[in-house]
């Protein structure tokens, strides 16, 4: 018995050391899992506003302001219109617009590793024929 309780005082010490050393990594591997989530998801939106505004910019009668504005609604609803750049591009078939955001005001916390990144989606649609 007494060798027993000997044993776990003596492991006591090693287990605080252990957990001191686990504890950073496993919550660095957490929070940058977040970060990439979140970084994901801006990505998702960014395609999703392009695609938006380039479907409102084909539409005969609409504007590239239209297509601006309706992107820049898309990205505040969502939470990441922070510091969004949208460029809308039109020639006499296509328009293409360019969403730009960048991560480091649109993060969560690690701006660390994704300060200096910028999400950037395109979509380029055909004009529509007007009848």
């Amino acid at each position: 018995m007494r060798i027993t309780r000997r044993k776990q005082r003596t492991r006591s010490g090693a287990t605080t050391v252990e957990f001191a050393i686990v504890v950073p990594i496993i919550l660095t591997l957490f929070l940058g899992s977040i970060e990439l989530t979140r970084m994901n998801f801006i990505r998702q939106t960014a395609a999703n506003a392009a695609y938006e505004a380039a479907r409102k910019a084909i539409v005969p009668g609409n504007t590239a302001q239209d297509a601006h504005t309706e992107a820049l609604r898309l990205l505040n609803t969502l939470g990441v219109g922070q510091g969004a750049t949208v460029a809308v591009a039109s020639t006499l078939r296509r328009v293409t617009v360019t969403v730009t955001i960048p991560i480091s005001q649109n993060s969560w916390g690690l701006t660390r590793f994704t300060g200096g990144l910028n999400v950037t989606q395109s979509c380029g649609l055909t004009l529509e024929a007007v009848r």
